[in-house]
């Protein structure tokens, strides 16, 4: 039978002779597929709840640092673990041991902590998709069991069902790495096995660095530095700069996307329940929904790491890479 001939309201019964029937389809787990069975939830050794507790935490790690910090002053301190380093008067430089370390510090364990989130919520996402997509290769058996589609088209759910899985795997093995690289930047690798960390990242802020600010701070720190390294931080300024722009540009309109799918999903369910969608116009839209969630948070995560470099240039530092916008995987560029 043709798919656009396919009696719906059979399927949908189909559909709720899942054990946890229709409102909750897309939680369906198989009964015999380990790979969707809930791992036990074990308590991680540390929570690092917010990016300034992850520095915090990395600072203690490192006692060499510690008169350094002295130096720097409390309220200084709070500024930088806080990211708001625009605040920071470059002139701190001169009365402040291994300055630059205390920063270095600073920017890599908040990156670290943005990559682990991300990946964290972006698995957890993968893992609600596998779920939609096994709910789908199920009902496509069931179908293709009383005769309502073709073995081809049964087999195509399952293939899409294997990709999905391959991305879920990734995902997982993402999260770890990224777990494994925020030990390390808090020097508690091989101390502890897991960071407890929240399940979201910040939203985009209302309005961007504005541009006066930005040349507030290089003139701030041109001040204080010879006039060499004066002019490579000018150039290297107008290049964090735009790609903070660029980035925050993305995020903003990733999360305006996101607004809408959730809309749109919403309607779907709304329409579904009464019978006027199919169970595979809502396992699409799901599907559709789930990604467009993914891809805000890594635009958020790509926001947050622009904006870290922005504000580290601005007292001096040089990352050795920026975030490629649209990238997707947190990738960088020279």
């Amino acid at each position: 039978m043709e798919q656009g001939t396919i009696d719906w309201r059979k399927a949908n019964d189909e559909v709720s002779q899942f054990k946890r029937g229709h409102a909750d389809v897309l939680k369906w787990e198989q009964a015999n597929d380990a790979a969707t069975k809930e791992a036990p939830v074990v308590a991680p050794d540390l929570w690092l709840k917010t990016a300034d507790a992850a520095v915090r935490q990395a600072w203690r790690a490192r006692p060499e640092l510690t008169s350094s910090l002295s130096q720097l002053g409390t309220a200084n301190q709070e500024r930088i673990a806080q990211g708001r380093w625009l605040e920071v008067d470059p002139s701190v430089r001169r009365h402040v041991d291994d300055f630059d370390s205390v920063l270095d510090v600073a920017v890599d364990t908040r990156k670290a902590w943005w990559n682990a989130v991300a990946a964290q919520a972006g698995l957890k996402l993968q893992q609600d998709m596998q779920e939609a997509s096994s709910a789908a290769a199920e009902l496509a058996r069931r179908m293709a069991r009383v005769g309502n589609w073709s073995r081809m088209e049964q087999a195509q759910s399952q293939s899409k069902l294997g990709n999905v899985k391959l991305q879920t795997l990734k995902s997982a093995a993402e999260a770890k790495q990224a777990q494994i690289a925020l030990l390390k930047t808090l020097k508690l690798w091989g101390i502890s096995s897991s960071v407890g960390l929240p399940d979201s990242l910040p939203e985009v802020p209302d309005q961007p660095i504005a541009a006066e600010a930005v040349q507030k701070g290089l003139k701030a720190v041109r001040a204080v530095l010879p006039r060499s390294e004066g002019l490579r931080v000018q150039g290297t300024a107008q290049q964090a700069f735009d790609i903070y722009n660029a980035s925050y540009a993305a995020a903003r309109l990733s999360q305006d996307e996101q607004k809408l799918r959730q809309f749109i999903y919403d309607e779907t369910v709304l329409r579904y329940n009464g019978m006027l969608l199919s169970v595979w116009d809502l396992l699409t839209e799901t599907a559709t929904q789930l990604q467009s969630s993914v891809t805000s948070i890594n635009t958020k995560r790509d926001l947050l790491i622009a904006e870290a470099d922005l504000h580290w240039v601005l007292q001096g530092g040089e990352p050795a890479n920026f975030v490629s916008i649209g990238a997707g995987g947190g990738a960088s560029a020279e």
